[in-house]
């Protein structure tokens, strides 16, 4: 992903912006995520404007450890 996009970060309920990053660290991590590695998009969902289509409404799981932006979805059908 471009490090100058910018990933919307989408309340799952109220389908509002909370939050925006840059994505993933070189490593895949977060980098903003907290000292205990939860990352700030964790439970919501994202929308990627750098990122293909299957990253636009995405579900983050609570105990993602990885920057989404870093999976390959491709990989896996989506």
């Amino acid at each position: 992903m471009n490090q100058t996009d910018v990933v919307d970060i989408v309340d799952s309920v109220t389908a509002e912006i909370v939050n925006h990053c840059h994505g993933p660290a070189a490593d895949g991590g977060c980098p903003l995520a907290n000292p205990d590695g939860i990352m700030l998009c964790q439970g919501c969902r994202i929308k990627g404007s750098g990122m293909g289509p299957e990253y636009w409404n995405l579900w983050i799981p609570p105990t993602a450890t990885t920057c989404p932006a870093a999976w390959h979805l491709d990989e896996l059908g989506y």
